[in-house]
């Protein structure tokens, strides 16, 4: 888990990376490339798994992967419509942005650190002395300490409130950009909540804005907190 500098800021910023960032989901790039599409799509769709029980089967279809594995097939997923330009510009008014994602360490870092992004948040994949992943998963949580319903491999509204306070923001001052069910209570925790594309009617009911331009996320940051 890679956390930011602390830095004086008025507002944060915090994104989904898979669907929100990315116009793709690393987990399915994964799959294709290592030829376990199937077992993969099936873990996801499991009605009898916990999201963090779901995180924990799909890191082991990884086991025997390096690190160069992972990143190449980051490396294949296009950035969605206007996001560097939109993190970009949250950056340049002096804001405070990041990513809150469940999906692996080194990639989030990665994008975080090809953004100039202030802190990540992810689950961390772990290795072998020859840099070859074990298939096991070293999991934020989160949930299990406010009592969230999410039971996720990471609680994004655990997260989302620790980074704030970290930062000494309020919650007031929070915005939270996400796409799936994953980010609904991270949604719920922010001062404003923007879907992107939002992938379920459950997602819509719980953002204040819809967008499907990551620029619109700066536009309504402006009216938000400017007028």
């Amino acid at each position: 888990m890679q956390e930011g500098r602390r830095e004086e800021a008025r507002l944060l910023v915090a994104f989904d990376m898979d669907g929100t960032l990315l116009n793709g989901r690393l987990v399915l790039a994964l799959a294709d490339r290592c030829s376990v599409r199937e077992q993969v799509t099936s873990i996801m769709g499991s009605s009898n798994m916990h999201g963090y029980e779901k995180s924990r089967a799909i890191a082991r279809l990884w086991k025997g992967i390096s690190k160069d594995d992972l990143l190449e097939a980051l490396a294949g997923i296009p950035l969605s419509s206007n996001a560097l330009e939109a993190v970009e510009a949250l950056k340049g008014y002096g804001y405070v942005v990041g990513i809150i994602s469940d999906s692996y360490d080194v990639a989030v870092e990665h994008l975080a650190s090809m953004l100039s992004m202030d802190f990540s948040i992810a689950n961390k994949l772990v290795y072998d002395s020859n840099g070859t992943l074990t298939g096991e998963l070293i999991m934020p949580l989160g949930w299990e300490r406010i009592g969230c319903r999410c039971m996720n491999s990471v609680c994004k509204r655990f997260h989302l409130e620790r980074i704030a306070k970290r930062f000494g923001i309020g919650r007031e001052y929070t915005v939270a950009v996400g796409d799936s069910e994953n980010d609904i209570c991270m949604l719920e925790e922010a001062g404003v909540s923007i879907a992107y594309k939002p992938k379920s009617l459950k997602v819509k009911d719980k953002a204040m804005y819809i967008i499907d331009d990551l620029y619109d996320v700066v536009d309504i940051m402006n009216r938000t907190y400017m007028d």
